[in-house]
């Protein structure tokens, strides 16, 4: 993109789209997400604009959908399908802050699928653990995958010329051959087959979302995010909180963690409480937790120990999301592209199309549903149930910050379930700190998410010790510390920055992601 003067938004499309080709376990076009975009001076607005592509609950959803079938159903299936949304997200950045013709931008990603490309370690590890069993039984699937009944292995060569054939299509055609005509039919087709809900109507009718970014000031900065149902404001939230915090400890002692961590637990706190605000009757009350007033109440609360989950307003759980991809780009003209996209849990919804092998979400499973409170009496979250055409929550947090004069220090976001926000706040964190963006990204992480009321750290990370004399602090302080290595789930980061030395990108060490700088 960038030898055919591309923006940083053609750049990050075709970054994505190459991802969902790629690791299709995580993302593609069958799936969708959140993205902020600052588009490069000359192809759109300068303002920073937030886009929501997440996927919907169909037409025909209701929040007792599962009651027969449980979790599973909304995990395995056609019934765990929620309307993707991709597509529609890249064709209103594209719209936005797009240089290149669309085909230039899609095309490239189809010729992948078709000339093929060598399995990645990830890959090959994906593809020998559990969540990929179900391939070798099911021939759309073993036919890429599973060739002569094993799982394909690290150097071997893939091909998804189906996939690429629906690429080739929506290059030429826009994203509306994906929600109309044979890609559609192909959609339905697979899921009804597997008791699924999804209509052509609710392909024909689903749009992304676009408004102006959500911000805070922070330490002389501005941080731009997206807003509910991601996790953008409740990060906010908790940069505000820790704000007054900087510089009276040194970095990463005992009383800087625990300030992290408890600015950490309110912004947990407050995330039970957020959903699609188009269904959240509490609205006001969301929009408020990106405020300095709201993070001046809560920063008032502090003592001197931690408390129980129900002190930091924790009174129902959020279902816990999954998997994700996430692409930051910035351009030589200040354009930058921050953008998570998913399919949810591994390989989606298990579900492939047959014509056109397009593997659809099971986003479905990020709503909450009724039932008994769980094992530590909170009932599940209310403000998160399904209804037709509510996106579900999500943990996501993509980010742009700004200096002073407004021009763009850092491009940042994540991918790792319910860690996305706390790992993307803890690198800014860093960040300020002093580490650069490689550090700050690499640097252990802490989380504490109320529910379990465990507050973990990474060990084994990078090149350093586990900080003993920090976790006695910490458990001194009524902390109950687990520590976990690199085996465990966690968030993965990536981010690029631009200091007075030059530009600096960073791709985690967690999993295998490449950083490049042109």
């Amino acid at each position: 993109m960038r030898d055919k003067g591309g923006s940083a938004v053609d750049a990050g499309i075709a970054s994505a789209l190459c991802v969902g080709m790629i690791n299709a376990f995580e993302s593609g076009i069958g799936g969708g997400g959140f993205m902020v975009v600052k588009p490069t001076p000359g192809t759109g607005e300068a303002a920073q604009k937030s886009i929501n592509y997440r996927e919907v609950a169909p037409a025909g959803a209701s929040q007792d959908m599962y009651a027969a079938t449980g979790r599973n159903g909304s995990q395995i299936g056609g019934l765990a399908v929620g309307v993707p949304g991709e597509l529609r997200g890249w064709e209103k950045a594209h719209k936005l802050g797009g240089r290149l013709p669309w085909h230039d931008v899609v095309q490239p990603v189809a010729d992948l699928g078709n000339n093929g490309w060598k399995v990645s370690k990830q890959l090959a590890s994906v593809l020998a653990g559990p969540s990929s069993a179900f391939m070798k039984n099911d021939p759309l699937w073993a036919e890429i995958y599973w060739p002569n009944g094993a799982p394909a292995k690290e150097g071997d060569t893939i091909y998804r010329k189906k996939y690429a054939a629906a690429l080739a299509k929506i290059a030429k055609e826009g994203a509306d051959a994906f929600y109309t005509g044979a890609i559609a039919d192909d959609i339905i087709k697979a899921t009804t087959a597997t008791k699924g809900i999804l209509t052509h109507g609710d392909l024909a009718n689903y749009t992304a979302v676009q408004d102006e970014a959500i911000s805070t000031t922070f330490r002389g900065k501005t941080v731009h995010t997206m807003n509910a149902p991601s996790s953008g404001l409740v990060m906010l939230g908790l940069l505000n909180i820790y704000e007054p915090y900087f510089g009276e400890d040194e970095c990463w002692s005992t009383n800087d963690m625990f300030h992290r961590l408890e600015s950490m637990r309110f912004a947990f706190g407050a995330r039970t409480k957020v959903s699609d605000p188009a269904f959240n009757p509490n609205v006001t009350l969301i929009e408020s937790f990106k405020t300095k007033e709201w993070a001046d109440e809560q920063r008032a609360k502090i003592t001197d120990k931690t408390h129980d989950p129900a002190y930091y307003g924790m009174t129902q759980i959020s279902p816990e999301d999954h998997g994700t991809t996430h692409v930051s780009v910035l351009d030589s003209e200040g354009g930058a592209f921050s953008a998570t996209t998913t399919v949810n849990l591994a390989w989606g919804s298990h579900v492939m199309t047959p014509e056109y092998g397009i593997i659809l979400n099971n986003q479905m499973d990020d709503f909450a549903v009724p039932g008994a409170p769980d094992a530590f009496g909170l009932a599940p979250q209310a403000a998160n149930f399904i209804a037709p055409g509510k996106r579900p929550l999500s943990s996501t947090a993509p980010t742009i910050i700004e200096d002073g004069e407004g021009n763009v220090v850092t491009v940042i976001g994540g991918a790792g379930g319910s860690r996305i926000f706390p790992g993307v706040a803890q690198a800014i964190l860093n960040l300020e700190c002093g580490d650069d963006v490689n550090r700050a990204i690499q640097r252990p992480r802490w989380h504490s998410q109320l529910s379990p009321n465990v507050t973990t750290l990474e060990v084994g990370v990078g090149a350093d010790a586990e900080p003993k004399d920090v976790v006695r602090g910490l458990e001194d302080k009524g902390y109950y510390i687990g520590l976990f290595d690199l085996n465990y789930p966690t968030s993965n980061v990536l981010g690029v920055t631009v200091t007075e030395e030059g530009v600096y990108a960073a791709s985690d060490s967690r999993l295998n992601g490449v950083a490049a700088v042109y």
